[in-house]
């Protein structure tokens, strides 16, 4: 057995253990998407979210169920990082929007993927995080990376901690700041 071989058992095994600790499960997607909604307002109130209450209603969107499948999407597929598409803007000038998949058909509905990326400023080193959980039987499953995330590069992907779509949204809101005085300067 080559290294490469090792490596890549070792990725499925870390696979199998984050997606194990990894909050999935939802009473519904309704249900899902009245928590993103309560704290999407609530970082609106505290003033962390420059996003206006009536912009949030109209970013945070419930597909139709398709076959018990259903999209959770605050704001719009952007994956070329345009300021013209739809997004939260947080009150530091960051931007971010996220997908959520959640499959109604089990009970309790379980979220099966999501892709939330956050941008940071025109000057910061890193110009986004994004962390993704690909559907089953996506590629990225099969190498043992279906949770994973891409700090500031679509090419470079690793292990992602095992956290909730409501927990990355926190993150997002209130985290991740931008240090005054970085390490590098």
């Amino acid at each position: 057995m080559s290294s490469k071989d090792d490596w890549e058992q070792i990725c499925h095994k870390v696979q199998e253990r984050l997606l194990k600790t990894t909050p999935l499960t939802e009473e519904s997607a309704k249900d899902l998407w009245t928590k993103l909604l309560k704290s999407l307002t609530a970082a609106c109130d505290d003033k962390f979210l420059k996003t206006e209450h009536h912009e949030i209603r109209g970013l945070l969107k419930m597909t139709k169920e398709n076959k018990g499948i259903i999209e959770i999407t605050g704001g719009g597929k952007n994956q070329k990082r345009l300021r013209e598409i739809p997004h939260f803007k947080r009150f530091d000038g960051c931007w971010f929007d996220f997908a959520i998949t959640v499959d109604q058909t089990i009970k309790p509905a379980k979220v099966i993927a999501f892709d939330f990326e956050i941008r940071f400023s025109e000057d910061n080193p890193t110009k986004f995080l994004r962390f993704d959980l690909n559907p089953p039987e996506h590629n990225n499953d099969n190498n043992g990376k279906r949770f994973h995330l891409h700090p500031g590069n679509d090419d470079f992907m690793i292990h992602a901690s095992p956290m909730s779509p409501l927990e990355i949204l926190h993150l997002f809101l209130y985290d991740l700041k931008m240090p005054e005085h970085p390490r590098g300067s």
